[in-house]
């Protein structure tokens, strides 16, 4: 496998990325990759303790900053995206956003936000999408900015067609979160088809890790501690598995690798594991009535879309 610093630039000092749901997992290992190579990151998650100790365990606690709120909460969104415009000081804005925080395993019953959207679809989907209308309407992307959204090869193993996003007609935590991830795929090509309308001036972009598991990947105190359990039973999967560190790579090198110009779905080449390479995303996803239909309805609960056209404006 190819280590990390060969996806995009080398020396990523002076640039800046967020990245959600960072406290752990992929999140935390695309965040640790990023500030080993001098690029400043911004890691949200629920818990400013993790948090923290996830900034420790980066290596690079000065090059990385904290933010905690809930990504399900449309309220916390809105205060988490004024804190991030507040500190931009007039230089800032991001390079790269990497749409990570998700919630992998959904409750067995469906649950509502205090929105009263449907829990899993508004943490993996809704709540990334109002954020990114927060910061686009700002324009807190950088010129060529890499949007990143995290997708799932669960889709394929699924049915799943989006006529119920919130699965009000049935619910069980399986669909929820095929729904969802299908539902961030078909969000991220119709957010290629608009930039390139506004000027192509930021990437929207697929990342899937494969089948990324946390008894195989690295310990890092107070972040990823698995027990020897579940070690052992994550080892019989290594043929078809990989750690979350090595999952972590695709998103790195959608965010990073400047040959990249929007729409493209980066794929362990192995399906489940192995190196990123350019893969396509579920057939759905470029279904551009589907998209039309989903961005509009994303707004609806959000209050705005993102406006690519902002950042157009001002680059």
């Amino acid at each position: 496998m190819r280590a990390p610093a060969e996806y995009g630039r080398h020396d990523l000092t002076g640039r800046r990325y967020l990245i959600t749901g960072a406290s752990t997992g992929l999140g935390f290992f695309t965040a640790r990759s990023l500030v080993g190579r001098g690029a400043e990151v911004v890691i949200t998650g629920r818990s400013a303790t993790r948090l923290a100790a996830a900034a420790a365990g980066t290596g690079r606690p000065d090059l990385t900053a904290t933010l905690p709120f809930d990504i399900a909460e449309l309220s916390e969104v809105d205060g988490a995206a004024r804190t991030l415009l507040e500190g931009q000081n007039g230089g800032g804005g991001f390079d790269g956003v990497v749409l990570n925080a998700g919630v992998v395993h959904p409750p067995a019953d469906r649950e509502t936000t205090s929105d009263g959207v449907e829990r899993v679809f508004a943490t993996n989907v809704l709540g990334h999408f109002a954020l990114l209308s927060r910061l686009t309407a700002e324009a807190a992307l950088r010129e060529s900015a890499a949007i990143v959204w995290l997708g799932s090869i669960a889709p394929a193993l699924t049915r799943a067609h989006l006529q119920d996003v919130q699965l009000r007609g049935g619910y069980t935590s399986w669909n929820a979160y095929a729904q969802s991830k299908l539902a961030t795929q078909v969000l991220a090509i119709e957010g290629d088809r608009r930039a390139r309308a506004a000027g192509g001036h930021v990437r929207s972009l697929v990342a899937h890790p494969g089948y990324s598991t946390g008894g195989l990947t690295p310990t890092v105190a107070g972040v990823h501690e698995p027990s020897l359990g579940k070690r052992a039973l994550d080892g019989l999967l290594a043929v078809a598995a990989q750690g979350k560190d090595d999952g972590a790579l695709c998103q790195l090198r959608a965010v990073t690798d400047p040959e990249l110009y929007g729409g493209e779905t980066i794929v362990p080449a192995r399906l489940t594991r192995g190196r990123p390479v350019l893969g396509t995303s579920h057939w759905r996803s470029f279904d551009s009535e589907l998209g039309e239909r989903l961005w509009d309805y994303c707004a609806s609960l959000a209050g705005a879309a993102p406006d690519f056209s902002a950042i157009s404006a001002r680059t």
